[in-house]
């Protein structure tokens, strides 16, 4: 009897969970899971929880379009024409911050063999490195192997940029497998309480990682709790404009300093070829000869 009693308790009757399932889509906070073992079923419950299902799934597929449309394209084109590169790097950080409501932010850059902090922001310590902001990066580079050879997979951002794979972590405190005493170590002096992670690799067209994005401490926009970053289709466009355009700028970067190179060789193959056009006249010889004349008398 109390078993009964403790499941019908503990499981909320079908019409109330069909109403949470109203409200969740009214607050676009839906999830199928909400009306899973209602789907399957034949009756006119089962009938009612495909419906809503279904409806859910074509808003949130029309609210991503709109959004992809309204605000993701113009952030793609606007990062494309942009031509300072420090407000790019920011700018990719930022948005990005915008759309899954993160806290705090990080972007490095591959050279060589290392990680390079580029952009770190974080609102809740009004914290601004790099980019626009004048401050340098005070963090050392990330290296990508270690000192034997070996693949440095210790630190989630080379984790990430080595395997080509996004790493999603709840609570850094409690994650496996990575050393996050540098983290433990900046929270400790700012008091900070870095939690949940989103590391992302950000490949190019030919599949070359050029960077690695992190997101830090999503909140929870109603009640600002920090909560495990989400999938988000809005957001993997959004890296993917976002990468085209560092990938381009960065392409056309190599562009200009070699053509300002081969400018260089040119100018100094022009440079020598008029020497040596000089230096082989009559004109120059017979100057050569004359000067050289000269100076066996003044030795005399």
């Amino acid at each position: 009897m109390s078993q009964s009693h403790a499941r019908v308790v503990s499981s909320p009757p079908p019409l109330k969970r069909i109403m949470q399932a109203v409200r969740a889509i009214e607050q676009g906070d839906y999830d199928s899971a909400l009306l899973r073992e209602f789907i399957g079923e034949t009756g006119d419950l089962g009938q009612i929880a495909q419906a809503l299902d279904a409806m859910a799934n074509n808003i949130l597929q029309r609210n991503t379009q709109l959004t992809l449309l309204n605000k993701v394209i113009p952030i793609g084109v606007s990062l494309s024409a942009e031509k300072d590169f420090n407000r790019l790097l920011e700018s990719l950080v930022m948005e990005a911050q915008s759309f899954t409501n993160a806290d705090a932010g990080s972007l490095y850059l591959v050279e060589d063999d290392k990680l390079r902090f580029v952009i770190l922001r974080n609102t809740s310590l009004n914290m601004k490195m790099g980019g626009t902001s004048g401050e340098p990066i005070v963090f050392y580079p990330v290296r990508l192997h270690n000192e034997d050879g070996s693949e440095n997979r210790a630190n989630v951002v080379s984790y990430a940029a080595l395997t080509r794979q996004r790493v999603n972590i709840a609570d850094a405190y409690e994650a496996e497998g990575f050393d996050f005493s540098g983290t433990k170590a900046f929270d400790e002096k700012t008091k900070y309480r870095s939690k949940s992670f989103l590391t992302i690799p950000l490949d190019n067209k030919e599949g070359r990682v050029i960077g690695v994005l992190q997101l830090i401490n999503a909140k929870d926009p109603k009640t600002g709790e920090i909560v495990p970053f989400k999938h988000d289709n809005v957001l993997e466009a959004l890296i993917l404009l976002a990468t085209a355009a560092l990938d381009g700028y960065i392409r056309e970067a190599a562009l200009r300093r070699e053509i300002a190179q081969l400018k260089i060789e040119i100018d100094r193959s022009r440079r020598d070829k008029q020497v040596n056009e000089i230096t082989e006249t009559k004109f120059f010889h017979d100057l050569k000869s004359k000067a050289e004349e000269m100076r066996a008398k003044g030795k005399k």
